[in-house]
């Protein structure tokens, strides 16, 4: 009989990746029980969280069991509840360590050791008495916490489209809607709010707030700014701020633009904030959203893609980050700088839309052409800046910054991981279309990644209102793409009731997926990540004020990362196939159940679609 061969975990600041392997089949196995076991004693050992029920059983109150009553039928998992509350919206303190028991289950006989339940019943129907069928495999010990080789990354658990908001909203007497997550979200004593942004907002507010950098001043450039805590925070510090703020798109459906800066830009003046105005109100944006921290000289710079909006904070999946490095710092500073010096006229009033003349001048562009390159404990570093061409417009030569990256990409040996919001239409001129490049050269590499804009999926073909046929006037809008070992999900919600699970919201404001992330190679020590403001497409370079960090050699960095797009891509894997089978007119998960009781035999025959191949 076969048996669990490797186990390992990995982990970022919010949550856990834990895969194995077998070494054949398992017969009669029904799944896998996974316990949570803390080395230093403070928390029994614990199962993880479950909720699909076996056929014959119901879960319609969406209350957790655990994996010895509802096994794991994967060789991967996520633990979710690693920080997060299983039941409710507190959350724990990081800074523990954890390892995990993987032990495969099946249908009680005599003479097996029984499955221990280990809470109270709160499904409807029969208990299925469970049994293991082999010795348990360990995982290695992970520490949960966010210094990763000398850098503070940090991840919000920004999906909206899971089962437990509609529960939470629903516990605060409150109907499950988008204005009452939108109210949820901006409320800064909101558990919810709390819940979602996860360590996100305490690093935005890091400069602001934390004694070691209560000395020197602040320099921040930012895209969107409509969070109340943040502004006020902003306002109690203006004394050694000084913000370049750009503008936000026009209103959906309306002419006017900047509307969601509006007040805060008003309220910022008003309290006597130095703020510069950067709008461009055109198809060019400045979309950075960094701060450096001077203590007499640059010191330490906070970047990522979060915006600072409550929506940015809570209702997308974002990363932010901050290193203390002189040299990076410097950089930022530099470019800081750059971007104060680039004058152009500002639309007036604010709300006009721009011209020609609202654009980045050669100077900026010319001095964005040279990146910085420094280590830090160890891994390289090269910080791009945006926009980087002599174009003002988007061209078709690669651009120097995402000439780097795409060739890193080519040369990948073994996974890339990414997730991207709309670096292009169709996924040409992007981290996309070299994902997929990559993938058809190299039949061994994984490649998974996970996309907000349907525009940017492969395959896309916009609708034609003025076609005969009513195939071309609806167009392509794929939620898959599956080639060979390369799988991207486009970011869905259930859209009704399926089995026990209820309808979802997708979002409350445009980006689902918001992360501009690459991962190449996590587990090598050739690792790299790509992160920051860069949308990952040609229109950053051209067009943008963007800031692009690429690490090289920080494995610990590499691994939080993949995590992070891992949760983010299996959350939307299991949606994107739902409405895709939806679409083409057939059911792909018929009730609330689990797999057919041979599930492994079948997934034994689909190595190149099982992320443990890889992480085990």
């Amino acid at each position: 009989m076969g048996k669990i061969t490797s186990a390992h975990a990995y982990a970022n600041n919010e949550v856990a990746f834990i895969a194995w392997n077998i070494d054949g089949m398992i017969e009669g196995c029904l799944g896998f029980d996974i316990v949570r076991i803390r080395p230093d004693k403070k928390e029994e050992p614990k199962g993880l969280a479950t909720f699909v029920p076996f056929k014959g059983q119901r879960n319609p109150s969406w209350t957790a069991q655990d994996t010895g009553v509802w096994p794991v039928q994967k060789l991967f998992w996520r633990d979710l509840t690693l920080r997060r509350h299983r039941s409710d919206t507190g959350r724990r303190d990081s800074g523990f360590q954890v390892k995990y028991s993987i032990r495969p289950v099946g249908d009680l006989e005599p003479g097996m050791e029984e499955v221990p339940v280990r809470q109270a019943k709160s499904y409807d129907g029969p208990r299925r008495k469970l049994g293991y069928l082999g010795p348990a495999k360990t995982t290695n010990t992970i520490t949960i916490d966010d210094n990763f080789g000398g850098i503070r990354a940090t991840f919000t658990n920004g999906i909206l489209s899971g089962q437990w908001l509609r529960h939470a909203i629903e516990a605060d007497g409150k109907e499950f809607n988008k204005k009452n997550i939108e109210d949820a979200i901006a409320d800064p004593n909101s558990e919810i709010r709390s819940y979602l942004t996860g360590d996100v907002l305490e690093t935005l507010k890091l400069f602001l707030t934390e004694k070691k950098y209560a000395k020197g001043k602040l320099r921040l450039a930012l895209y969107e700014l409509k969070d109340k805590e943040l502004v006020d925070i902003l306002i109690k510090n203006k004394k050694r701020l000084e913000v370049i703020l750009s503008n936000t798109g026009k209103s959906r459906g309306g002419k006017a633009w900047d509307v969601t800066n509006k007040e805060s830009r008003a309220a910022l003046k008003k309290a006597g904030v130095k703020i510069h105005d950067r709008l461009f109100n055109n198809s060019h944006i400045g979309h950075n959203k960094f701060a450096v921290w001077l203590n007499r000289t640059p010191k330490a710079v906070m970047t990522g893609s979060t915006n600072w909006t409550s929506t940015g904070l809570c209702g997308q999946s974002n990363n932010a980050l901050i290193l203390e490095s002189a040299e990076l710092a410097a950089g930022y500073n530099k470019y800081w700088e750059n971007l104060l010096r680039d004058k152009f006229p500002n639309p007036k009033p604010p709300t006009k839309a721009g011209t020609k003349l609202q654009v980045q001048g050669p100077a900026l562009r010319s001095a964005d052409q040279t990146p910085v390159n420094t280590t830090l404990k160890g891994s390289k570093i090269q910080a791009w800046y945006s926009p980087n061409t002599d174009a003002v417009h988007k061209g078709k030569s690669v651009p120097p910054d995402l000439d780097v990256l795409f060739d890193l990409m080519a040369n990948a040996k073994e996974a890339i991981f990414f997730l991207a919001f709309l670096p292009s239409r169709a996924g040409a001129d992007s981290v996309i279309s070299v994902a997929i490049t990559a993938g058809k050269k190299n039949k061994d590499l994984f490649v998974a990644g996970a996309i907000s804009d349907v525009t940017a999926m492969p395959g896309y073909v916009p609708g034609d209102k003025k076609a005969k046929s009513k195939a071309k006037q609806q167009g392509v809008k794929p939620f898959t793409f599956d080639s060979g070992a390369t799988h991207i999900v486009r970011a869905t919600a259930l859209d009704g009731p399926v089995g026990d699970f209820e309808k979802e919201i997708l979002k409350v404001g445009m980006a689902v997926v918001h992360d501009k992330i690459v991962v190449i190679d996590p587990l090598s020590r050739n690792c790299v990540v790509a992160a920051g403001s860069h949308n990952l497409g040609f229109k950053a370079s051209y067009e943008n004020d963007e800031n692009l960090l690429i690490f090289r050699g920080n494995r610990a960095l590499a691994e939080a990362y993949a995590v992070h797009v891992l949760d983010v891509y299996d959350h939307y894997k299991f949606r994107a196939w739902q409405a895709r089978s939806k679409q083409e007119g057939h059911a792909f998960f018929e009730g609330n159940i689990q797999i057919k009781d041979d599930w492994l035999r079948s997934r034994l025959k689909k190595k190149n679609d099982d992320l443990s191949q890889y992480f085990a």
